[in-house]
């Protein structure tokens, strides 16, 4: 299984596009959220965008899915025929179509392909392709569900936004990748995940490598060499702090 970086930034980084994640298995491709920045980078992210399978949204924060309606109408300009799944929280139809009625109206009436939704809850599995997914509650604001994505023996976890809960521990426990949002370096962040927690958070799943995403712009551009001195000193875990077009394969 292939993750590959598409925007690793936080809502509102003038350099980094929203997080956004190209996850990919021998059969199956995925995207894992997609903000008002980041649809765009899944197209120079992609090799063959025209095949994604599904789009996973974990929130209804505009930085994980406002870019719906770039991804979808510039589907229909390039031809798409491929049936796509659209995956998220109770609401999801309503709040996509509510989107696109504002931003693009009857921008699907010439659409060549269909469109399922399928909504997440903690106690609801899906399957999509080779895939299948699970999903638990982080600590954040808006309600988030963490997902974990598995694939021929193999598994990676990511948050989205949101302190650590035990649900999402218990969720990531034995994937060999975590994606986890690291907001601040401050010992504790409500509704956030950090540096630090993060890290432990891996090494208490027992994860290969972390991947620390969504880092506050401020602490991203004054604070990377202490970052790196932390990843660096993690121990037997690989820490990375990815930029946009980086890959990791599990």
């Amino acid at each position: 299984m292939r993750v590959t970086f598409a925007g690793v930034g936080e809502a509102f980084d003038e350099n980094f596009a929203n997080t956004s994640l190209l996850v990919e298995s021998a059969n199956t491709s995925l995207l894992i959220d997609c903000g008002f920045t980041a649809a765009s980078e899944f197209w120079k992210t992609s090799k063959h965008p025209l095949e994604l399978d599904g789009v996973y949204i974990s929130h209804f924060h505009g930085d994980h899915y406002f870019g719906i309606p770039a991804l979808l109408v510039r589907f229909v300009q390039e031809g798409r025929t491929k049936p796509l799944k659209l995956i998220g929280q109770q609401g999801i139809e309503a709040r996509i179509d509510q989107l696109l009625t504002l931003a693009y109206p009857n921008s699907l009436s010439k659409a060549k392909f269909d469109i399922q939704f399928i909504e997440s809850s903690p106690e609801t599995k899906v399957a999509l392709g080779d895939m299948h997914m699970e999903f638990a509650f982080g600590d954040h604001p808006m309600p988030c569900l963490a997902v974990k994505v598995e694939a021929n023996g193999k598994a990676v976890f990511h948050s989205s936004d949101g302190r650590p809960t035990e649900e999402t521990r218990a969720l990531a426990s034995g994937c060999q990748l975590i994606v986890h949002e690291s907001f601040t370096l401050e010992t504790d962040s409500p509704g956030h995940g950090t540096v630090d927690s993060s890290i432990k958070f891996g090494q208490q799943a027992g994860a290969d490598t972390v991947t620390l995403v969504h880092i506050r712009r401020e602490v991203r551009r004054d604070k990377m060499p202490e970052i790196k001195s932390l990843c660096k000193n993690a121990g037997n875990i690989n820490v990375l702090v990815p930029q946009p077009g980086d890959c990791v394969e599990i």
